[in-house]
């Protein structure tokens, strides 16, 4: 009798160990799945969905092929856009585990798109790693051969150099494409970058615009936002947090105080002037998801708006001659 007692507490306790092992198994895996997810950041990127381990400062994979313009004080001698890739997002998240190799063209072209030819084009140039190659009667360079090691976060830089006589007049563009040639999920990246004068006589002038070229701000995760401009004084960005919120990384490194009122507006402040730094890109984060509604505010992709309402927008304010 007593043994057959024993054998069946024996049965009994081991039921009850292996429920309790099962509970606990079970609260280790919900725990993960939380953490895992929890601690997910996420990354801005310009096209949907992408994970951007090939991307640059101004080059995207949006097709639309708009021209964008960088604006130069005239003061400037030669006017010169660096354009970055990299093996990484632009918000330094991650980089690509594997080596990229692309091939990267520059074509001297008009805001349509045509071939710009002439004597003229000599004066425009492109510069990678100390070898500066300038266009001849085909109107294309070519880098062949680039790889971006997979070791460490790492960029190759192009400096696009544009004729000053010619800027406050011409319709001239240099549309950079990069390539990659070893990794099929890496899309292409291009854009169409010409620049422009402002007048310094005139007075200082800081405007703000997104540079996603997206059909739709609805095929976009996140957006990137830049602030160019002339003069001296102080920009006033404003979101609106219930749609996107800005970068920790800008915010950082800016040393930017935000404030933010009862209806998730946020509001700051930063200090510009165009002889240290003439264009500040911004990336902004949703905070929600996509809405229906929104789309750009015009046809230069200014702002973003739901139903009237706007997703980012600044103001500018001229330091006077006593302003410290």
């Amino acid at each position: 009798m007593k043994d057959k007692f024993i054998k069946k507490l024996k049965r009994s306790w081991l039921a009850i160990w292996i429920a309790f092992a099962a509970a606990a198994l079970s609260t280790i895996g919900v725990l993960a799945a939380y953490t895992s997810v929890s601690s997910v950041k996420r990354v801005v990127s310009t096209q949907k969905g992408a994970g951007m381990l090939f991307s640059s400062n101004y080059l995207t994979t949006d097709e639309n092929d708009l021209p964008r313009t960088i604006t130069f004080s005239s003061m400037e001698n030669s006017p010169c856009v660096t354009v970055n890739v990299c093996n990484y997002p632009q918000t330094l998240i991650k980089h690509n585990d594997k080596d990229i190799t692309y091939t990267l063209t520059v074509e001297l072209v008009d805001s349509n798109g045509n071939a710009v030819t002439g004597e003229n084009t000599a004066k425009y140039s492109v510069e990678y790693n100390g070898e500066k190659k300038t266009f001849g009667s085909n109107s294309k360079i070519e880098f062949s051969l680039l790889k971006l090691m997979a070791d460490d976060f790492n960029k190759h830089e192009f400096v696009l150099t544009f004729d000053k006589s010619q800027l406050t007049k011409s319709d001239i563009y240099m549309r950079v494409t990069a390539i990659p040639t070893n990794q099929a999920e890496l899309k292409p990246l291009s854009a169409k970058l010409g620049v422009i004068y402002i007048n310094d006589n005139t007075s200082a002038t800081w405007t703000g615009t997104f540079i996603d070229n997206a059909t739709s701000p609805k095929d976009l995760d996140g957006f990137n936002y830049r602030l160019s401009g002339s003069g001296e004084g102080t920009v006033t960005l404003t979101w609106n947090t219930n749609y996107v919120d800005i970068s920790p990384w800008f915010k950082n490194t800016y040393g930017l105080t935000i404030s933010k009122d009862s209806s998730g507006i946020a509001t700051a402040t930063l200090k510009v002037n165009s002889a240290e730094k003439n264009q500040y890109d911004i990336q902004f984060y949703r905070t929600n998801g996509i809405n229906s509604a929104e789309q750009w505010s015009d046809g230069n992709h200014t702002d973003i708006t739901v139903t009237g309402t706007g997703f980012v927008s600044m103001s500018f304010t001229q330091s006077t001659a006593t302003e410290n």
